[in-house]
């Protein structure tokens, strides 16, 4: 088939650009023809597609995303194809992969006055009701429950235009035989300088305040000095300056570590001893399903799409509206209790090892060449 991939901002290690990209090589590897329409592209471009970036100038974020839309909408007129597969909300689209949560819910939950009155809110709304909405025929590709619920509860989106597509973890994340286990602990441990019985905690993302690094520093800060002193939190992205700052303020400058991005994140899991991922807001949480499959267990909050996996995997969900006190006691419990954390480890090992995580790309796939318009 002859598609289009529209996506607003590429860049390498988003959650959603990785998932775009493993579609977008699979489906080159089918023998499809696609184009990426795109406005911005930080990294290499991935061969084998063609790509067009469209002319979007304005400085509000709310305004580029419309004039992508009404560019795509030009561009495909001129250009067509068979299938329009979108991965940001705008209309027209044939497939919308459903990477976020509901706009309209979490604006209306956070800034309920700002959400009716503010063009940002108001243009954002419109896009998603473009897809969601009874007026459309996009088919949804969506990855949690409580995303379809919140989009039946806001659009009355019929039933039938929803396709569920499972985790979607890369083949090299997996559970590792002993020996690479501890080889993998001791590496890294010697890389950050730290003593070989260090208790790592991990945290993968790429906005260190949605995914609530912050909230992690401070409740490391409440911790009793006799468990946080055996405590490490490194934390793998792009975005340190002002997290950085609150780890020297809260005393924790040297247990704190921001190790910039990583290609080795499978490595990275596998030698630390609990992933933290107290986000405000989260559609999925795939780190989540990672962590996971490598038997690292987690603490997270309920925001997260993955959340009921994390309690699947042996870990916590943190109850909203989240308190910092509710982490810290979790982690508390966690190190205090006798073999609480080799139980967990134990519970997320057995739960890799009985659940199918990689089937996502597949999924996707057979979705798009076997279906049609709702």
């Amino acid at each position: 088939m002859k598609l289009a991939f529209t996506i607003f901002r590429y860049f390498p290690y988003g959650g959603l650009q990785l998932d775009f990209a493993r579609f977008l090589r699979e489906g080159l590897r089918r023998g499809h023809e696609i184009t990426v329409l795109y406005d911005r592209w930080e990294g290499d471009f991935i061969s084998g597609a063609a790509y067009q970036k469209l002319d979007c100038h304005a400085s509000a974020n709310y305004a580029r995303a419309l004039e992508f839309e009404r560019q795509t909408r030009e561009y495909v007129k001129t250009h067509p194809f068979d299938r329009i597969v979108g991965f940001n909300r705008m209309a027209g689209l044939d497939f919308y992969y459903a990477a976020d949560n509901c706009f309209v819910s979490a604006a209306r939950r956070k800034h309920p006055l700002a959400s009716r009155i503010f063009p940002r809110y108001r243009v954002f709304g419109r896009m998603e009701a473009s897809v969601t909405g009874n007026g459309s025929k996009t088919v949804i590709l969506y990855l949690t429950e409580a995303q379809k619920r919140e989009y039946q509860h806001f659009y009355g989106t019929d039933e039938q235009r929803f396709r569920y597509l499972p985790p979607g973890v890369d083949p090299k994340f997996r559970l590792y035989p002993e020996n690479e286990e501890s080889a993998a602990r001791t590496r890294f441990r010697r890389e950050f300088g730290l003593p070989d019985d260090a208790v790592i905690l991990i945290q993968i993302c790429s906005s260190f305040r949605t995914k609530g690094v912050d909230r992690v520093i401070r409740a490391l800060a409440d911790l009793p000095d006799m468990i946080r002193k055996k405590l490490y939190y490194l934390v793998a992205g792009t975005e340190s300056k002002g997290f950085r700052d609150l780890a020297v303020r809260s005393g924790l400058d040297r247990q704190v570590i921001f190790a910039g991005p990583r290609q080795d994140v499978p490595d990275l899991l596998t030698a630390a001893d609990l992933m933290v991922h107290p986000a405000r807001e989260e559609a999925t949480g795939t780190v989540l399903a990672e962590a996971a499959v490598c038997g690292l267990p987690a603490i997270c909050s309920a925001n997260c799409g993955y959340a009921p996996l994390t309690a699947e995997a042996g870990g916590i969900v943190l109850p909203e509206p989240f308190t910092c006190r509710s982490l810290t006691e979790a982690l508390e419990l966690t190190f205090r209790l006798p073999d609480a954390l080799d139980r967990m480890k134990s519970d997320a090992a057995e739960y890799a090892q009985r659940i199918d995580f990689y089937h996502r790309t597949e999924c996707f796939w057979n979705f798009i060449e076997e279906n049609g318009h709702a």
